[in-house]
C-alpha cells in the first residue's frame, strides 16, 4: 500500500501526463515534504481554533470520559507497565485520573523526559535537537510533588533522572552517554505493555498529528523491534521484554483526545515513512475509535 502526502500519491505524480520530463526523486521528496508540512500546519491551526472555544469544565468533563474508556480496556487492565504523558492544564485531554489509578494499582508508570542527546541523533528525516526517554515515576506522592514547566506540565527534575529506571530496561538516559545498564532486581526489566499517546489531532485512519517535534515517533522507532507499523495489538497483550536493551515487543498505542481533536472523513493527516499510527483512540465523548 502506497503512502500519500496530502492525498497525492507518488505514483500519481510520476505518471501525471504533464510530467513529460523525468522527475528527480530528491526534488519530489522535498516538494511532497513541503506540501505535507503546510497541510499539517493548517490542521494544527484549525484544531487550535476549535480548542480555544472550550472552557476548563468542558475539558475536565471530556478528559474524564476519555480516561474512563482506557481504564475499561483489557489492555490497560492487563498492563503491568505503561507510559502515560503528563498533560498540559489546557488544550489537551488530561491524564491525572489515569496516572493515579495506574500507580494505585501497582503498575509501573513511565512518563516522558526530554533532553539533548550527547551525540548527533537522526530520526524522522532529520537531526533531533532533543529526544524523549520514558522514565519511571515511583509513587503518587512523587507525582504530587513534581514541579511544573513553562507549559504547566508536571515534570521530572533533571537531577533525578540518572537513577531512574527507563523503559528500555536500564537506568538513566539512553542517549546521554551516561546510562547505567545494571539493575538491582528483576523488577527493573524493561518493556511497555501500553503507551498512552497525546496528539494535536487524530484522523479516521488512526494517523496522528503531533506538535511537530517527532518525539513519540522517534522513541517508538528506537524502542520497538524492527519498527513495525502493522500491529494487531488490541487482540491480545504483547509478550514481556526479557533482557536489557534488546529488541522488544511493540506495545499497544492508544491515543487520548478531546472530541474537537478528531478529524472528519474529509481530512487525512499527511504521513511519512517514520510516522506511527495508533491502535485506538479514546475520545472525550466516551467513544473509542479503532
Amino acid at each position: 500500500m502506497q503512502r500519500s502526502f496530502n492525498h497525492i500519491s507518488l505514483q500519481s505524480i510520476l505518471c501525471h501526463p504533464r510530467n513529460s520530463k523525468p522527475i528527480k526523486i530528491a526534488h519530489l521528496h522535498r516538494t511532497m515534504t513541503t506540501e505535507a508540512q503546510a497541510a499539517k500546519k493548517a490542521l494544527r491551526k484549525e484544531i487550535k481554533t476549535r480548542l480555544s472555544s472550550l472552557d476548563e469544565s468542558e475539558i475536565t468533563t471530556q478528559s474524564e470520559q476519555a480516561q474512563k474508556v482506557i481504564l475499561n480496556l483489557d489492555q490497560y487492565k492487563q498492563a503491568k507497565s505503561l507510559s502515560i504523558y503528563l498533560s498540559m492544564p489546557a488544550a489537551e485531554a488530561q491524564t491525572d485520573l489515569l496516572v493515579r489509578d495506574a500507580l494505585r494499582s501497582g503498575k509501573q508508570v513511565f512518563v516522558p523526559f526530554l533532553y539533548a542527546p550527547s551525540q548527533n541523533f537522526t530520526a524522522g528525516g532529520g537531526k533531533q535537537k532533543k529526544v524523549m526517554d520514558l522514565l519511571r515515576l515511583d509513587s503518587e506522592s512523587e507525582y504530587d510533588g513534581l514541579s511544573k514547566d513553562a507549559w504547566g506540565i508536571p515534570s521530572l527534575g533533571a537531577d533525578s533522572v540518572g537513577n531512574r529506571v527507563n523503559a528500555m530496561g536500564g537506568k538513566g538516559l539512553t542517549l546521554a552517554g551516561d546510562r547505567v545498564t545494571d539493575r538491582k532486581s528483576e523488577d527493573d526489566v524493561g518493556g511497555l505493555d501500553l503507551v498512552v499517546v497525546p496528539a494535536v489531532a487524530f484522523d479516521a485512519h488512526l494517523d496522528r498529528l503531533g506538535h511537530g517535534a517527532g518525539f513519540y515517533d522517534a522513541f517508538l522507532t528506537r524502542f520497538c523491534s524492527q519498527g513495525k507499523r502493522t500491529k494487531p495489538y488490541l487482540s491480545e497483550p504483547p509478550p514481556r521484554k526479557q533482557s536489557i536493551y534488546s529488541p522488544v515487543a511493540n506495545p499497544s498505542q492508544v491515543g487520548l483526545c478531546l472530541t474537537e481533536q478528531i478529524l472528519g472523513q474529509e481530512h487525512k493527516i499527511p504521513t511519512a515513512e517514520w510516522d506511527w499510527k495508533v491502535d485506538a483512540v479514546a475520545v472525550g465523548d466516551g467513544s473509542v475509535r479503532s
